[in-house]
């Protein structure tokens, strides 16, 4: 009984190492999508007139400001317009390169 318990637990601890690496965004794989937000946010996130900074932003604050732009809780045509063309990868991609431009 005592193999079986060690052997389930294991087991966990691999599968939630593994999905906490798939949560991870690939920050270079963010700087190459981020060339699309440089016009408003600066090429490296610094921010530009009323446009926010990007660098240096918690990741978990980036994807739920994108993902409440996407929804319509946040309110911004253009930004709607953008983060409707990103899917799940692209946005932890890029909350990963912002993040990491602290």
């Amino acid at each position: 009984m005592k193999k079986f318990w060690f052997t389930a637990v294991a087991a966990l601890a691999v599968l939630a190492f593994v999905g906490t690496a798939d949560a991870a965004g690939d920050a270079a794989a963010g700087a190459k999508k981020a060339r699309s937000c440089a016009g408003c946010h600066g090429k490296k996130g610094e921010g530009k007139k009323k446009n926010p900074p990007l660098a240096g932003m918690e990741e978990a604050t980036f994807v739920k400001a994108i993902d409440d732009y996407k929804s319509g809780a946040k309110k911004n045509k253009m930004m709607k317009k953008f983060a409707k063309k990103l899917n799940d990868g692209d946005i932890a991609n890029l909350a990963a390169y912002y993040h990491a431009l602290k």
